[in-house]
């Protein structure tokens, strides 16, 4: 497993800087299982509300909740112990375990831990609404700030034969806001041809930034904004290359803000 595997979580929880997001969002296109995972967890957390301000819940019930979720490893450590003993005591049966079942086994235990994890969040977001009941004179004070999304939209192609589909999220940060746009069936650009997301205000265009896509032609990027600018639209673009200050390809997705 890959060192940049580990980042996953604070990839999720946008807890990695914008150098280590472009690093992960890299090795992501090219590593399976962390996509498989990531969109596991996408899946996990369609449902989960952006604007609950989350408060800790009681320390036992994070101990009950980890302690069930890590009780699902002892079966499998057992499980295999078993197994290893025939080997030792002289089968013939071959004692290398194909590099492909070792990795899936890692990945069959780090998914439930995952979304234990997850399912902690629920119950924290769970605890906090009924917080809310409680007299206005009791202090709480939230121990993590919680991303706000603003709005999600889905780019519209800009003829009918282009197949391509993307998506934007424009979520509050801190002291900022962050535009993520995701895309799918994105054709392979030549040479040093790149993906240039833009932003229009009163027809005037801004940089957003570049990606290029995956091999199966998905893609994923974030870029800082700022959300004072007042932007109207948004668009992408094949340019020539990543230094393109204004277009110079045609749009093939677009959609009003």
């Amino acid at each position: 497993m890959s060192e940049q595997c580990n980042h996953l979580i604070d990839y999720v929880n946008g807890q990695l800087t914008d150098t280590e997001t472009k690093e992960f969002e890299a090795h992501l296109s090219t590593c399976s299982i962390c996509e498989e995972e990531l969109n596991e967890i996408r899946a996990l957390t369609d449902d989960l509300g952006f604007d609950v301000d989350p408060i800790e819940p009681p320390p036992d019930m994070k101990e009950r909740v980890l302690s069930a979720a890590f009780a699902e490893k002892a079966p499998v450590e057992s499980q295999s112990a078993d197994v290893q003993n025939p080997i030792a005591s002289g089968s013939t049966t071959n004692k290398q375990e194909p590099h492909g079942l070792k990795r899936k086994k890692k990945v069959n235990w780090l998914i439930p831990t995952m979304a234990a994890a997850l399912f902690l969040s629920l119950i924290g977001n769970i605890y906090t609404v009924s917080q809310l009941g409680e007299p206005d004179d009791v202090a709480i004070e939230p121990s993590i700030t919680v991303d706000s999304l603003v709005q999600r939209l889905n780019l519209q192609p800009a003829a009918e034969t282009i197949p391509f589909q993307a998506t934007a999220s424009f979520v509050n940060k801190d002291h900022y806001q962050q535009l993520v746009v995701e895309a799918a069936q994105l054709s392979q650009p030549e040479d040093t041809q790149v993906y240039q997301v833009w932003l229009l205000k009163d027809g005037e265009p801004y940089r957003a930034g570049t990606f290029t896509p995956a091999e199966d032609g998905s893609g994923i990027s974030t870029f800082d904004i700022d959300p004072e600018m007042g932007y109207d639209t948004i668009a992408i673009t094949i340019e020539p290359d990543e230094t393109s200050e204004t277009p110079e390809g045609d749009i093939v997705l677009v959609e009003e803000l």
